[in-house]
């Protein structure tokens, strides 16, 4: 089997979180993230994220949709969104790492120089299992 048929689905957001290399640990979407990610067999993909506490008012959201290809020799994905909330996003390619363990897939970023720190975000996911 390979990486695109292990990606074909729905999945649900579990966590999602930024490492830097000097073991700092934050959440761009808050302690309990939600989200949704969708990938179908022709190449298609569909992706919201968001912040679950709205009690400030304000919410972090971002949602993207449009075709991926895999690499199965390296382990990774690349997103070409064609639609996107943040229209800088659109005809880019978005490149994700990505491992399995059962029902779990974690996709993570290239790694990142942010103000002097490596960082790293890692985004896990939890497969939705048909009813």
């Amino acid at each position: 089997m390979g990486l695109q048929d292990e990606l074909v689905g729905t999945f649900e957001l579990v966590a999602l979180e930024s490492r830097r290399s000097d073991g700092e640990i934050t959440h761009p979407y808050g302690d309990n993230p939600l989200g949704l990610f969708i990938f179908d067999s022709a190449g298609r993909y569909s992706v919201q994220l968001t912040d679950a506490d709205r009690s400030g008012g304000q919410s972090s959201f971002l949602a993207t949709f449009g075709s991926y290809a895999v690499d199965d020799d390296r382990s990774t994905f690349i997103l070409t969104p064609h639609g996107a909330t943040d229209p800088r996003l659109i005809g880019t390619e978005v490149l994700r790492h990505v491992s399995f363990d059962g029902d779990v897939a974690i996709f993570n970023t290239p790694t990142a120089q942010v103000n002097g720190f490596e960082v790293t975000t890692y985004i896990t996911w939890r497969r939705v299992t048909p009813t």
